[in-house]
C-alpha cells in the first residue's frame, strides 16, 4: 500500500468503535465527562509524578479530534434530554476512543499534514510508515519548537501560580462542598468565589501579550478578561470540588458545568457587572461550532446541547491561554477592529525593538518608510555607522500556534514576509546609494553593508534558506546584551537559534493505530520520554 492509501485505511478506522451510539448530543457529553475525569486523574497523578500534566494537552487533542468525528458521523441529532449518568462500560468506551484512537490519529493527521505541505518526506516500509524532514530542511524548526515548548500552557501558569493562595481558597471551599443525591453541590458566596476570580486573573495575565485598549466589534479586550475570569474562577471551584470525591461514578458524573446559556450569562453579569449584550455576545465567541472548519473545542470551550443547555469541562478553562484562544476566534470572522489592531500592535513591535536597542550616535533608525509604487514599506531599519552596515526588518505579529495547520498558516505569513524582504533587497541592490538616502537620509550609501531580516513575534517552523528569520523576544534579547555589530552578525549567521540541551536528541515519535506504525519527527529529552 502507498502512503494515500493507509491514509484512507486510517481516516475510516474509527467509525466502527462502540463509543459512536446514541445521539451525537449524548456523544459529545459523554466524551466532554470522560475528558474532564481523565485529566482530573492526571491532576492527582502529578502529585506523585508532575510529568503527568502533560498528559492533559494529549487528552485536549484527542477531545478535539473525537468531537470532530462525532460531528461528521451520522449519529443523529437528539429529541430527548441528554442522560446524566454514565455506566463504566460507556466510560470506559469513551476513554479507549480518546487514548487509542483519537490521539494517535492526531499526532498522525500532523504527520500527513506536513508531508502533504512538502515539508516532510514519507517512506513506507511494509505496515510502517516513516516521515523525515528533506536532506537541506532548516534547522530552524528545532529552534523554534523548542522555544514554543518552553512557553506552553500548562508549565507557564504553574509557575506563576501562587500555591499559598489557591491551598487557602480551597480549604475554604471545602467547608462548602458537599454531595446530596449524587449532585455536587457547593456554595457561591463571595467569600468562596473572590479568591478564585484572583486566581483565574493570575492565569490571564501569565499569558497576556495584548494591551488593555485592545478592542473588537462587539466587546473590549477587557470585558472579555472579566467574562473569561467569571467563567474560570467557576471551573476551579468545581474541579477542586468535584475531585475530593471518592466514588468514580459520581465523580464521573458531576465532572462537567451543565447549565443554560442564560444562567451562565446571568452568572457573569452578576459578578462583573459588564453590560448583558456584551457577555451575550462574548459568551457565543466561545460557544463550539462544530459544523465550522478548523474549529477547536479549546478555542471555544462552551459547548450547547439540546434546549440551550450548555456543557463546560472546567479544563478546557483552567488549562487554555484565553487570549490566544479569542484571537484564534475572531481572526476567522470578519472583524474590522481587530484589523486594526494588528497595524497597530506592529507598531508596538517598533517601539518594543527601539526600547531593547542601546543610545548611540552612530545608529540610525527609521520606520515605516514608504518606497513608493507596488513595494512593500521598509516596517524598521537600523543602521550603524561605526560597522557601516544596516538591517532592514520585515514585522510580523501573530498570535501562537497551537496545532500543524496553524503552524503552517503562521509560516506562509512569514513566507510572504520573506517574499517582501526580498523585493525590498533587490530594489536596493539596484541602486545602494539612492536606496540608503532614501530610507536613512545618508549620503554615499553605496558601501554599506546592507541585509534584512523578518521580525515576527511568535515564529514558528521557519522554512526560508536566504532570509533570516527572528522571533521578537529574541531580537530584543540580542540587542540588549550584545553590540550592535555582533547582533548584525548573529542575525545573519543564525546563531541566535536555539541549541539542543545536552539531554535532548532527534528522533521519532512512533504511534501504532490499526495494522499500522507511524514514526514522525520529533525531539526526546531523558527526563520526558516519548
Amino acid at each position: 500500500m502507498d502512503i494515500r492509501e493507509i491514509e484512507n485505511v486510517i481516516d475510516n478506522l474509527h467509525k466502527r468503535h462502540p463509543a459512536f451510539s446514541g445521539t451525537k448530543e449524548q456523544v459529545t457529553y459523554e466524551l466532554l465527562s470522560a475528558f474532564e475525569d481523565l485529566c482530573s486523574l492526571s491532576v492527582m497523578s502529578s502529585m506523585l509524578n508532575p510529568l503527568a500534566l502533560r498528559k492533559i494537552t494529549d487528552h485536549m487533542d484527542a477531545l478535539n479530534q473525537a468531537l470532530y468525528w462525532v460531528e461528521k458521523s451520522d449519529l443523529p441529532t437528539a429529541t430527548v434530554q441528554i442522560a446524566t449518568d454514565i455506566s463504566e462500560e460507556r466510560y470506559n468506551q469513551c476513554v479507549s476512543l480518546l487514548t487509542n484512537y483519537a490521539y494517535p490519529y492526531s499526532v498522525i493527521c500532523s504527520g500527513y499534514i506536513s508531508f502533504s505541505r512538502k515539508r516532510l518526506l514519507a517512506k513506507v516500509d511494509d505496515n510502517t510508515v516513516t516521515f523525515d524532514f528533506p536532506a537541506d530542511h532548516n534547522n530552524s524548526a528545532w529552534s523554534d519548537i523548542l522555544r514554543e515548548a518552553s512557553q506552553s500552557t500548562l508549565g507557564s501558569f504553574m509557575d506563576c501560580i501562587n500555591p499559598v493562595k489557591i491551598a487557602k481558597a480551597n480549604a475554604e471551599l471545602q467547608k462548602r462542598v458537599r454531595i446530596e443525591d449524587g449532585c455536587l453541590c457547593y456554595e457561591l458566596t463571595n467569600e468562596i468565589i473572590d479568591p478564585f476570580l484572583e486566581i483565574a486573573n493570575d492565569q490571564w495575565n501569565s499569558s497576556k501579550t495584548l494591551p488593555d485598549s485592545w478592542k473588537f466589534d462587539l466587546f473590549t479586550l477587557d470585558d472579555y478578561r472579566q467574562a473569561w475570569t467569571c467563567i474560570a474562577a467557576l471551573c476551579y471551584i468545581h474541579f477542586l470540588s468535584c475531585i475530593t470525591i471518592k466514588d468514580p461514578l459520581i465523580r464521573l458524573r458531576n465532572s462537567t458545568i451543565i447549565l443554560t446559556i442564560s444562567k451562565i450569562v446571568d452568572y457573569i453579569v452578576s459578578i462583573s457587572g459588564l453590560k448583558k449584550e456584551s457577555v451575550e455576545s462574548i459568551v457565543k465567541y466561545i460557544t463550539f461550532e462544530p459544523s465550522k472548519r478548523n474549529v477547536d473545542i479549546m478555542y471555544q470551550p462552551i459547548t450547547v446541547l439540546s434546549n440551550e443547555l450548555t456543557i463546560i469541562a472546567p479544563m478546557l478553562f483552567l488549562g487554555s491561554r484565553p487570549e490566544r484562544n479569542l484571537l484564534a476566534v475572531v481572526s476567522s470572522r470578519s472583524d474590522s477592529e481587530h484589523s486594526k489592531e494588528v497595524n497597530d500592535l506592529e507598531d508596538l513591535m517598533v517601539q518594543e525593538i527601539e526600547a531593547a536597542i542601546p543610545r548611540a550616535t552612530t545608529l540610525k533608525l527609521t520606520k515605516h518608510k514608504n518606497l513608493g509604487g507596488r513595494l512593500p514599506d521598509v516596517d524598521f531599519g537600523l543602521l550603524d555607522a561605526a560597522s557601516n552596515a544596516a538591517l532592514l526588518c520585515e514585522l510580523k505579529w501573530f498570535a501562537a500556534a497551537d496545532s500543524s495547520k496553524e503552524v503552517y498558516a503562521r509560516e506562509d505569513e512569514v513566507t510572504h514576509g520573506c517574499k517582501q524582504s526580498e523585493s525590498i533587497m533587490t530594489y536596493a541592490m539596484s541602486d545602494r546609494k539612492r536606496f540608503i538616502k532614501q530610507v536613512f537620509d545618508v549620503d554615499d550609501g553605496d558601501k554599506i553593508d546592507l541585509f534584512c531580516c523578518v521580525v515576527a513575534r511568535h515564529n514558528i517552523r521557519t522554512q526560508h534558506k536566504y532570509i533570516p528569520v527572528i522571533d521578537l523576544k529574541k531580537l530584543k534579547e540580542l540587542f540588549s546584551s550584545k553590540p550592535i555589530s555582533s547582533v548584525f552578525h548573529a542575525i545573519r549567521n543564525h546563531e541566535y537559534e536555539e541549541s539542543l540541551p545536552e539531554d535532548a536528541s532527534i528522533t521519532y515519535q512512533v504511534i501504532k493505530y490499526g495494522d499500522f506504525t507511524f514514526k514522525i519527527p520529533a525531539i526526546c529529552f531523558e527526563s520526558m520520554p516519548l
